[in-house]
């Protein structure tokens, strides 16, 4: 088996990116989706944001989606999250597989995420190429084609260091999803 080379610095740029969510609340809904009726807390779910090896151990990022009940139609509603419609990944996971899958197979996409340290199935990410997801901008470094909101979201929780507060409205505008 060929061994796949990533740069620790690229490694360590996407995780960042994708642990600093863990745990995060999204909260904001100004009204029902259906309807547009107004809408009452109802609950709070956690999501599978992400699933990364930490330590030689599998980690699963979770972050916490707030539910709401619509007064008017009665339908539950997800506050506003980064993850794109029928997916169980977040956005910026299927961001990752949708621009490495450009330039390689599937399996071997897989692979290199592997080796990157986040783990994503090949069936996963053939059918992330059957969604109707928007473009993704990304920026080739060391060879790689890496989302613009990996970048991004890394840099967001890098500030973290620095006492920088992140909020869900930070996060929302790097990977893409304008407010409602």
């Amino acid at each position: 088996m060929k061994v796949i080379k990533i740069p620790s610095i690229l490694s360590s740029v996407i995780i960042t990116a994708l642990t600093g969510i863990d745990m995060m609340e999204f909260t904001r809904i100004s009204h029902c989706h259906y309807c547009k009726g107004p809408v009452r807390f109802h609950d709070v779910r956690a999501k599978r944001f992400a699933s990364v090896i930490e330590n030689e151990q599998k980690r699963t990022i979770t972050i916490r989606v707030h539910r709401f009940y619509c007064r008017d139609c009665g339908k539950l509603c997800y506050a506003q999250a980064p993850f794109y419609p029928n997916t169980k990944f977040g956005a910026p996971v299927a961001d990752l597989c949708m621009t490495l899958a450009r330039d390689h197979p599937f399996n071997h996409t897989a692979k290199i995420l592997q080796t990157i340290g986040v783990v994503v199935d090949r069936g996963t990410i053939r059918n992330f190429s059957g969604h109707d997801l928007p473009p993704v901008s990304y920026a080739k470094i060391y060879g790689l084609p890496i989302p613009l909101s990996i970048c991004y979201l890394s840099d967001l929780f890098s500030r973290k260091k620095w006492n920088f507060e992140v909020t869900e409205e930070d996060v929302l505008e790097v990977c893409g999803f304008p407010p409602r």
